[in-house]
């Protein structure tokens, strides 16, 4: 079972994991990173048993997802050669992840199935059948499988068994559809029994190179990247105090600075703006994960109170325009961006200059430093 898995069934049992932080940028893993290893050697050449890449060919994955930035290689979050998951990196920062149980897999879709049977009335992700799906969207997945259903608590993914094999794809951050996520399943599902003659192993090297020039980012020191004078242009008002950088230790307390502005008029309380490099590898699919959260929030709600169980309507003036890729509400009272591979949130009740904050870290994470 694959170490995602796992975490995302006990998630779905504590049920608080969904928006829960993870700080996956320990010093020990971006030097491991960092460092220079092997050659640039692209993926190809024998499939290796076992290999998760090679249930997928890479065209097909990028005529789906965008173009590739490198070969795909195994890993999760870093490159891992030893990774029972196959990554495909976008040239705009997006990720695809396909994971594989060789063996086990009906053990592994009844973990699924009771992490499910926990957190469907929440989250209400659709109802299962054997060999089919009917998505909370009310598309119908068919696939050569014999079963397939969506992830506990989960933006976006997909499990499939066949035999005794689990499939996974995860595609958390992209632009796909359930519909075309549960085509490359298929395909997936389809090579299981006749691998493709790839070796994840081999794009390493290359995608460690990719990994480290994210990894730059994560030794940010926010209160640098906007300084007193920048954030008092940018909120239109001088701070009472320098800006003060975060409370944890290294690089985690160096992402953070919080800006306190003079009072807005007697008797009201100074207004403070928490500014976070929130994650700096992947942080379209942190971002994709809180957006998951905040709907299924407003969804059961919805249902609590008044009993409606349809969809939220998304409000476009929840998205707005400015020098970032994407940008809505955050989990807490504020907003947060993605640019590049990094997401940045500002926790401010002013959305005025949370948003101004928002945009001039933006334009700064999009500057050479």
């Amino acid at each position: 079972m694959t170490t995602r898995l796992l975490i995302a069934v006990v998630s779905a049992l504590a049920f608080t994991a969904a928006c829960s932080a993870k700080d996956k940028s320990s010093d020990k893993a971006v030097s491991d990173f960092m460092k220079k290893m092997g050659d640039t050697s692209s993926s190809g050449g024998q499939a290796v048993a076992g290999d998760p890449c090679s249930l997928l060919d890479s065209s097909e994955v990028a005529s789906a997802i965008g173009p590739l930035a490198a070969p795909p290689y195994r890993g999760e979050f870093a490159p891992n050669a030893n990774a029972p998951s196959c990554r495909y990196d976008t040239k705009d920062h997006r990720r695809m992840l396909v994971s594989v149980d060789w063996s086990g897999g009906p053990a592994v879709m009844k973990m699924i199935h009771f992490g499910r049977n926990l957190t469907d009335p929440i989250a209400k992700q659709g109802v299962e059948k054997i060999g089919t799906t009917v998505l909370s969207s009310g598309d119908t997945l068919k696939g050569e499988w014999d079963q397939v259903a969506e992830g506990a608590m989960q933006c976006c993914d997909l499990h499939a068994l066949r035999g005794d094999r689990h499939v996974e794809l995860d595609w958390t951050g992209t632009r796909l559809t359930p519909q075309s996520a549960g085509a490359l399943l298929d395909s997936a599902v389809k090579r299981l029994d006749h691998p493709l003659a790839i070796n994840g192993a081999a794009g390493v090297a290359a995608a460690q190179q990719l990994f480290a020039t994210d990894a730059k980012d994560s030794t940010l020191v926010m209160c640098n990247l906007i300084p007193q004078a920048k954030a008092e242009a940018l909120l239109g008002r001088p701070l009472v105090k320098p800006p003060q950088g975060g409370q944890a230790k290294g690089a985690a307390g160096a992402r953070e600075c919080t800006y306190t502005t003079v009072l807005a008029a007697p008797g009201v309380i100074p207004q403070e703006y928490d500014l976070t490099l929130w994650a700096w590898h992947d942080g379209a699919v942190d971002f994709a994960q809180d957006q998951f959260v905040l709907h299924m929030a407003g969804r059961a709600m919805r249902r609590q109170l008044v009993g409606d169980t349809t969809p939220v309507p998304v409000d476009t003036a929840d998205y707005p325009v400015g020098p970032w890729d994407v940008a809505s509400h955050s989990t807490n009272p504020g907003y947060e961006a993605v640019k590049g591979a990094a997401l940045v949130k500002v926790a401010a009740f002013d959305k005025k200059g949370a948003l101004a904050l928002l945009a001039g870290a933006a334009q700064a994470l999009g500057a050479p430093h």
